[in-house]
């Protein structure tokens, strides 16, 4: 048991008083206990902009006094090289309203990275889709494009940050907490559906997504049911999808020899590098099923994580091998979606 909590209770002790130490220990997940890879090295500090007469700095931290054109945003963009950074400078000054004359402290390191508080941590939702429709079907797994349409507009409104890969692996390497209402959107299968219905939708937003593919259904020529690889080009090319692994057969990799697992494994990989340049780090478990010689064969490939379908956020010492994805249903109640959106546990 303690094995499983081993990555939480290190970088704890090492930047968190032992309050957050016995918070995490009290808390649990539905992850495995087995090891996870070495974290990435820091985030490399930005650039450092020339010093002005209004600012006094530190190795970590500018302190400077306001003026009228100032926003969280301006200092993001000058300080951290990121605008969207801006939630980092404006959380760590209370999110208070900047003002002429008003003193503001920013941090140039990552601040809580892991995202630990006296009274519970953060976590990052990952909402899984399949299929897409038209109109609403009976199918519990088709998501209508109305249904669809109002769960990102209702992301959007309420101020989520919806996350690249890329971003969420940032935070559960434990290199950079993201905005407290973070989630990652995961679409399965490669369906048609995915690249007519949904594409159109995500890029409305402005929303990232991941398409988790196998890659026996992706096909040269054109068909009615699953994407082409001139498709999944297209979606890499809007810069908002990207592609990763579900294996090649979608088979239950726990009931198949060693010979099928590593061709399931490494096929894909080498397919979607093959077709589309893209080295493939994540892999989503068909059925979510998985058992340790899986994630022993998914390492010795180079994956950085593997996908379940058990439902709840991710803290950043959860496994990177069992992570949590939550299945989204055709319920046309944006209640049942918003029960899917756990970005905060507390203990």
């Amino acid at each position: 048991m303690l094995l499983k909590y081993s990555k939480a209770i290190r970088f704890c002790c090492a930047f968190f008083a032992p309050l957050a130490i016995l918070m995490v220990l009290s808390g649990g997940c539905a992850n495995v206990p087995v090891s996870t890879p070495a974290p990435s090295p820091p985030l490399a500090p930005a650039p450092r902009p020339p010093a002005t007469e209004r600012e006094r700095r530190t190795a970590e931290y500018v302190v400077l006094t306001a003026a009228a054109s100032d926003t969280y945003e301006s200092f993001a963009r000058r300080y951290l090289g990121d605008e969207k950074l801006f939630y980092i400078i404006s959380e760590y000054n209370m999110d208070e309203t900047i003002t002429a004359g008003k003193v503001i402290v920013i941090p140039l390191r990552p601040v809580n990275p892991g995202g630990l508080y006296p009274n519970g941590y953060q976590t990052v939702p990952v909402l899984c889709y399949h299929r897409f429709s038209t109109k609403k079907s009976s199918d519990k797994i088709t998501v209508s494009a109305e249904t669809f349409e109002r769960q990102m507009a209702y992301l959007k409104n309420n101020g989520y940050t919806v996350l690249t890969l890329q971003q969420f692996y940032d935070f559960i390497d434990f290199r950079r907490r993201p905005p407290k209402k973070s989630v990652v959107l995961t679409i399965d299968d490669g369906l048609k559906t995915a690249h007519t219905i949904a594409f159109p939708i995500l890029k409305k937003y402005g929303f990232p997504a991941v398409i988790f593919i196998n890659t026996y259904n992706i096909k040269d020529s054109a068909n009615k049911n699953t994407m082409t690889w001139e498709d999944l080009r297209e979606l890499k090319d809007s810069g908002l999808i990207g592609i990763e692994s579900h294996s090649v057969t979608h088979e239950d990799l726990t009931k198949i020899s060693d010979e099928q697992l590593m061709a399931e494994l490494g096929e894909s990989k080498r397919l979607i590098k093959s077709m589309l340049g893209i080295t493939s780090t994540a892999f989503a478990y068909p059925y979510g099923l998985f058992n340790r010689k899986t994630i022993d064969m998914l390492t010795q490939y180079g994956y950085k994580s593997g996908f379940t379908v058990i439902r709840g956020g991710n803290a950043f010492f959860f496994n990177h091998y069992s992570l949590n994805r939550s299945m989204i249903y055709n319920s046309e109640k944006i209640e049942d979606f918003v029960k899917s959106l756990q970005t905060f546990r507390q203990d």
